[in-house]
């Protein structure tokens, strides 16, 4: 696309140069935003006018979408403030998802437009793709280890002197009456087994994806890359018995199943691949691309990431859980359930954090958790007892490894039973 505004994801208000003068008329005709599900209080991005000078907060989110339909756009690629490098999102992506917990909360990292007019842009600067594949590889993986989900289905057969179920008669008629078949009977009977339409749909993505891996390595390193071709072969054996899909566009309805709850979430993931790639295996070898509208929230990102990490650190089921739900719609990020640890963490995509104290609003919103009396119940800690709060953000200088030792090392000043940590992002 000749009109395509590139910027860096930046934490802080950026005054844009060397705008194209195209996009730059468009800029100064009216201002843009762009919010995230449609809730005001989160936006995507917002290009602002002052005194001839154009702004740009992206807010935490990365992604692509038209500022004028079909003739300008503005592509928000990952990058870290005051560095070249740019944030690996996809390790990101791929180290939070070893802990499965977190498979659970996919449903609101990214959002795509489908529907709406697709955007060209440079192969490389495809992000929609490989999150999708990492995602579906490995719901997918979790659904193998557990047993690919059984189930009645109907077959369609013509059996060789026998009759099994329904005779379709006008088939018989056709296929084996008029052709002096009389030894055979076109039958339609019931089965039970894993050749359902829930895991032809799956095989038929899988189709989609080993395509994808073989043609598009730019996106992954050799050892990720690597990692989910493994994926990948570790699931095909389960499905060989499975045809696949015949007709893409079918409309595919799971029943919900606590013991194969991830089959939602695979079909849903594996619907977008399908959408992305327009049902066409072809396109997606091309070199060429075109994108719906589309954007990935990166502190939500920074939030599965932070439970990966903090997960190794306490493995046992009860130690720590992501996003407790409590009444009037409050939610922690994280709870640390184990013995001195117990605290209630917050996370928080913001780098500024490492040099200078979290913001008023940051800390009155984890001190807020640490007064309900829910709380206090769910961590099992007495009323008379101070829960601690601690802010775990992100910045370069500080390690990619957490520690529980070092949980509570930092102490945020004028607080009691308040700290912070700071955590190493992964950089291509």
């Amino acid at each position: 696309m000749d009109h395509l505004l590139v910027i860096s994801e930046q934490h802080v208000k950026e005054t844009l140069k060397d705008v194209n003068p195209y996009i730059k008329s468009v800029l100064f005709a009216k201002a843009y935003q762009k919010t995230f599900f449609h809730k005001q209080e989160m936006q995507c991005f917002q290009l602002t006018i002052e005194d001839d000078n154009i702004f740009a907060d992206t807010n935490y989110f990365i992604g692509v979408d038209w500022l004028e339909p079909k003739k300008a756009a503005l592509y928000v690629e990952p990058k870290l403030n005051d560095k070249k490098q740019q944030v690996n999102f996809l390790r990101m992506l791929m180290e939070s998802l070893e802990a499965p917990e977190n498979l659970d909360h996919l449903d609101k990292l990214f959002h795509a437009e489908f529907d709406e007019p697709w955007i060209p842009i440079p192969d490389q600067k495809d992000l929609l793709s490989p999150i999708l594949i990492v995602q579906f590889l490995k719901l997918l993986q979790k659904l193998v280890r557990k047993g690919l989900k059984k189930s009645y289905y109907r077959v369609t057969e013509n059996l060789d002197s026998r009759i099994k179920g329904k005779i379709l008669v006008g088939q018989q008629i056709k296929e084996n009456i008029v052709k002096n078949r009389l030894n055979k009977t076109i039958c339609n009977y019931q089965v039970f087994g894993i050749n359902t339409t829930e895991n032809q749909f799956l095989k038929l993505v899988m189709e989609f994806v080993t395509s994808y891996l073989s043609h598009k390595n730019q996106f992954f390193s050799k050892d990720q890359n690597e990692q989910l071709k493994n994926m990948l072969n570790y699931c095909s054996p389960a499905f060989e018995q499975v045809k696949v899909l015949q007709n893409k566009h079918q409309r595919i309805n799971t029943r919900k199943n606590v013991f194969y709850r991830e089959y939602e979430e695979a079909i849903r993931i594996g619907g977008y691949i399908l959408k992305r790639f327009s049902f066409n295996i072809n396109k997606a070898s091309q070199n060429q691309t075109s994108t719906p509208p589309f954007w990935i929230d990166m502190s939500k990102l920074f939030e599965l990431y932070v439970f990966g990490k903090l997960k190794k650190e306490f493995p046992n089921p009860d130690d720590i859980t992501y996003h407790d739900r409590f009444m009037g719609g409050k939610e922690t990020d994280i709870l640390i359930r184990e013995g001195e640890f117990k605290c209630v963490v917050d996370c928080k995509y913001k780098p500024n954090y490492h040099s200078g104290s979290p913001s008023l609003d940051d800390k009155r919103q984890v001190v807020g958790y640490t007064r309900l009396k829910s709380v206090y119940d769910r961590l099992g800690v007495d009323y008379d007892k101070l829960i601690k709060a601690l802010i775990i953000y992100s910045h370069q200088d500080c390690s990619d490894r957490i520690d529980k030792d070092e949980l509570f090392k930092t102490a945020i000043e004028e607080y009691i039973e308040f700290y912070k940590l700071g955590v190493r992002l992964p950089e291509l």
